[in-house]
């Protein structure tokens, strides 16, 4: 999966070398493969990217953003990161309340 996921952000990059969503989505993907192997700081690492092309690309109140904030806060628990982790988790509550309302 991995080897295909970097051939498909080589071909984005290529085509689009100016940073765009499609990008940062190849970026979270590979990120959540990492984490999902148990390799959480190249997870962490990846994830990172994808979060700061989202911020340039769509903005930082995007549902993207949250997505990946969130996929941040999985790789920071899984590490032991728990103080980290619910930071993150935290930005992902508010923002969901800020889109959705309290309730």
């Amino acid at each position: 999966a991995l080897a295909r996921l970097e051939e498909g952000l080589g071909i984005v990059r290529r085509i689009h070398p100016e940073r765009n969503v499609m990008e940062g989505k190849f970026l979270e993907c590979i990120g959540n493969v990492y984490s999902g192997q148990g390799r959480h700081e190249d997870a962490l690492a990846w994830l990172k990217k994808a979060h700061r092309i989202y911020r340039k690309t769509v903005g930082p109140e995007s549902a993207e953003v949250n997505h990946v904030t969130l996929s941040i806060a999985v790789a920071l628990r899984r590490q032991g990161k728990v103080e980290e982790a619910m930071e993150k988790y935290e930005d992902g509550l508010a923002f969901r309340r800020r889109a959705l309302g309290d309730e």
